[in-house]
């Protein structure tokens, strides 16, 4: 599988059975590259598996550690049979800042084994012959793409989209790609004026994708609870209110994301098409703050232009 993802022939088993494995199954010397993998009975209750995982991780790093494998690495990959979580992603930052290592700590659950297997045909012929992937219309394929990614999200992202606001315990904010962005850290606009990379916190799913909050803004209210986002001439007809604009990213625009962020943002960076007058939105509402004397939700219905 990594011989084809990575167009070499230099991956191999680290000794056989009898030999001090040293915590590695399988090393690339041209890639720097080692692999632990770990097969799971997944018949088991989930918390026990997690739980063993989690102590797998540790004993293997700690076995490279004692063992010092004289060979030359920059990254150790976890490869299990076991879902993904992103505890995973972070339990492995955790400890690589921990013990200060000096190659990464990367976990692939079976969800990324399956997505990387789906391109790999020679893997597939070579080791899954009964594995068929039938032919599909692009309609097929987009569907499932879509429902992939969602399930995919709902998965990694539980932590923040299970809990409202107020009891999540872990940080809401996100940065958002563009796929076409060569300049981030740099900010640079696209052709439509807008940023390729920016800052908006996880707020909800929904059947049409994934909803960022992207601001907090004033807009003003009339009696019939139309509104404007421009302040009226006669203003003292219109209640200001504060609202905060959510902005929705269809799971087809999101071609993938990393939990664990970079050495400038360390939060989930979601990586997208930004082809949406050069956004990757494809639709933006308003949710009432702190006011119970307007309806709770605003959209582009109800927006009026007033003269």
């Amino acid at each position: 599988m990594f011989n084809e993802i990575h167009s070499t022939s230099s991956f191999k088993s680290f000794g056989k059975n009898g030999h001090k494995q040293k915590g590695l199954d399988i090393i690339s010397l041209e890639k720097n590259i080692v692999i632990q993998s770990k097969l799971k009975d997944l018949t088991r209750k989930a918390i026990l598996i997690k739980r063993e995982l989690l102590n797998d991780i540790e004993e293997t790093v700690n076995l490279i550690l004692k063992e010092q494998p004289k060979i030359n690495f920059d990254v150790l990959y976890i490869a299990t049979t076991y879902s993904e979580h992103p505890d995973f992603d972070e339990y492995c930052e955790t400890i690589k800042e921990d013990t200060k290592l000096d190659f990464d700590i990367i976990f692939w659950g079976w969800e990324t084994i399956q997505r990387k297997l789906i391109a790999l045909p020679k893997t597939l012929s070579s080791h899954f012959s009964n594995f068929i992937i039938h032919p599909q219309s692009s309609k097929e394929i987009k569907i499932l793409s879509r429902l992939d990614m969602k399930r995919k999200i709902e998965n990694d992202f539980g932590d923040w989209l299970n809990y409202s606001f107020e009891n999540r315990k872990r940080n809401s904010k996100m940065i958002i790609h563009s796929i076409d962005d060569t300049k981030y850290p740099e900010h640079e606009l696209n052709q439509e004026g807008k940023y390729q990379w920016f800052g908006a916190e996880i707020r909800s799913r929904s059947h049409k994708g994934l909803e960022f909050t992207t601001a907090i803004e004033e807009i003003y209210v009339d009696k019939d609870y139309f509104w404007t986002d421009e302040l009226q001439k006669n203003y003292e007809d219109f209640l200001k209110i504060k609202v905060a604009r959510v902005s929705v990213i269809d799971y087809e625009d999101i071609v993938d994301y990393d939990l664990r962020g970079d050495e400038h943002y360390i939060k989930p960076h979601f990586f997208c098409k930004f082809k949406h007058n050069g956004t990757p939105f494809i639709e933006q509402y308003y949710m009432t703050l702190n006011n119970k004397d307007v309806p709770y939700y605003f959209d582009i219905t109800t927006k009026k232009r007033y003269s």
